[in-house]
């Protein structure tokens, strides 16, 4: 299995956190932000699995995602991993924007 490595810029929206991954146009939301780590990781597992499975190449026809949000990231602070990585995970680095 191809090894991935994704950034994420998280921020809230309303009343919901967000997490928008850069090399993917890919963005899942949480009600608390100690859910992301996790969340986000098993879905970006759970897709690369199935795509896998399919026989589709996981992220395939995604794009990256828009400028701003790679702007956002890069004056964003690192979000701690707390998270134990599933079989077969990406590497995901998150960083949390004010």
């Amino acid at each position: 299995m191809p090894e991935y490595r994704i950034r994420a810029v998280v921020f809230k929206e309303g009343e919901h956190w967000v997490a928008q991954c850069l090399e993917y146009r890919y963005a899942i939301q949480t009600r608390k932000i100690e859910d992301m780590p996790r969340v986000l990781l098993e879905c970006l597992t759970a897709m690369i699995l199935i795509s896998r499975e399919f026989g589709i190449e996981p992220f395939h026809g995604y794009e990256p995602a828009p400028r701003r949000y790679w702007e956002m990231y890069e004056r964003a602070a690192p979000l701690p991993d707390s998270a134990e990585a599933p079989e077969f995970a990406p590497e995901v680095e998150m960083r949390v924007a004010a």
